[in-house]
């Protein structure tokens, strides 16, 4: 199981780095994901395949949602639609009454469906590892961290026309590591910037306290993620590399150090002053050349809103099928809108959720985030037996967070790879399975967590740390 998990994930991080649907490298991410699902189910036989009944509800109306939108219907159904006016306008125009589906794109519908199922293999394959497997799965992630920000750290050295650019739409002006934003990249080595805190405590766990070297190891990841999120220019991966310190922070294992908290927590103020201070240089372009400085891109995607909530009444309650925006907005783009850059995505997926999902999308987002809220509430709340558990679920919860927060001003989880890289962490927030393990000369039988109506997800075994 931990080598299915290790594989969708490596190959969603390196060839799901692109949102745009003629992008190859996906094609090569789903087939990974789709292997490893029938070594899935063929290794399972006939086990069961456990996974928590509050997020299989959740995965399952999302996946339902996207096969409604293609289920063709009769000319006089689907005309009949919301906002399907100028649709129906085209195709009498040529005469015609084809039969059509709630999607107007069919084909982009299809194409982010594979994506959802691809995201929904990760977590159940996920779901599935026990504490020592998501540990192994933890620091993988990290591992593909470091790398891609010492890519990102070439890609500047070498200039815009470095062939370490692996995509043709990409920001060649920064670092984007494996992605083709540079936004998603930042994103990213924040969330690394956590994982560091986690690995750190992980290995005092291990050996009651960090020896120098790990010190050293984890203060060097951190510059080196810090150097890459510079190398982006992204200002949301500046604030976020802000917050993550803090978030790692919480993690570190100040009673092996051997510091007070007193002591730790007066360090951590003066250090969070000083980030902030640095923070504040760089967007006012005090620091950085100006490369930080806000443009005139954030006012007019703000300026967007009232004209996507128009996009999204007037096809309202279904929407226009999910990975049609691209379409849909240059149909309402006015004379004044239009320049030369596009909007390939709103840049806002709660909006975007709304327009291509309508209000059943809007319901589906937010029993995630109400399963969210819950998993993390419990992660921070409840302290289980297993304090590897423990600390493995607080860093997902915590790396979570910049995905969502980043989400209502870009587009991460567009891509194949930050939807496996979502979904994995998504996974950890749940109770692990249980490992067989020797008891009395006998092999006990591996079993699924044990799911509490009141207070699901609090069995784990004793035999973890």
């Amino acid at each position: 199981m931990l080598y299915a998990a290790l594989a969708v994930l490596v190959a969603a991080i390196l060839f799901g780095g692109a949102s745009r649907i003629e992008t190859g490298g996906a094609f090569l991410t789903r087939l990974v994901t789709l292997g490893a699902f029938v070594w899935l189910v063929w290794q399972r036989g006939s086990t069961a395949i456990r996974i928590e009944r509050p997020a299989a509800l959740i995965w399952f109306a999302l996946i339902a949602l996207v096969l409604v939108q293609l289920i063709p219907l009769p000319y006089s159904v689907w005309t009949a639609l919301p906002g399907r006016d100028l649709a129906k306008a085209a195709v009498d125009l040529v005469g015609e009454q084809p039969w059509g589906a709630i999607s107007l794109t069919p084909m982009r519908t299809l194409d982010t469906l594979l994506m959802l199922l691809g995201a929904f293999v990760a977590y159940v394959i996920g779901a599935q590892l026990d504490a020592s497997g998501r540990t192994i799965l933890l620091n993988a992630v990290l591992g593909l961290m470091i790398v891609s920000a010492l890519l990102a750290l070439a890609q500047v050295g070498s200039g815009s026309q470095s062939p370490l650019y692996f995509y043709a739409i990409t920001n060649r002006d920064a670092g984007v590591g494996f992605f083709s934003n540079a936004n998603h990249l930042a994103n990213f080595l924040s969330g690394g910037i956590v994982l560091v805190g986690w690995w750190l405590a992980q290995r005092a766990s291990d050996r009651r306290a960090p020896s120098t070297g790990e010190l050293f190891t984890a203060g060097l990841t951190v510059l080196l993620f810090l150097a890459a999120i510079f190398t982006t220019t992204s200002r949301a991966g500046t604030v976020f590399a802000l917050v993550a310190l803090g978030f790692a922070f919480t993690l570190l294992p100040l009673r092996q150090l051997g510091v007070s908290r007193r002591l730790a927590f007066a360090g951590a103020g003066v250090g969070f002053a000083v980030g902030a201070t640095v923070v504040a240089l760089l967007l006012t372009g005090v620091l950085g050349s100006g490369a930080f400085t806000f443009t005139g891109g954030e006012s007019e995607r703000v300026a967007l809103v009232p004209q996507l909530l128009g996009i999204a009444r007037d096809f309202l309650p279904f929407g226009t099928g999910v990975g049609s925006f691209d379409q849909i907005y240059r149909s309402y783009e006015t004379r004044d809108g239009l320049q030369f850059a596009y909007l390939n995505q709103a840049h806002n997926e709660y909006l975007q959720i709304l327009i291509e999902f309508g209000i059943f999308g809007v319901a589906a987002l937010v029993a995630g985030l109400i399963w969210y809220a819950r998993r993390a509430w419990q992660a921070f709340r409840v302290e289980p037996e297993s304090r590897t558990v423990n600390r493995q679920q607080r860093a997902a919860a915590m790396v979570i967070v910049f995905v969502v927060v980043h989400s209502a001003g870009d587009y991460p989880l567009r891509t194949d790879g930050f939807a496996v890289y979502f979904a994995l962490l998504c996974a950890l927030l749940t109770p692990p399975i249980t490992v067989a393990r020797r008891n009395g000369g006998r092999i006990g039988r591996a079993s699924g967590p044990r799911i509490d109506n009141m207070n699901p997800g609090l069995s784990y075994s004793s035999s973890h740390p």
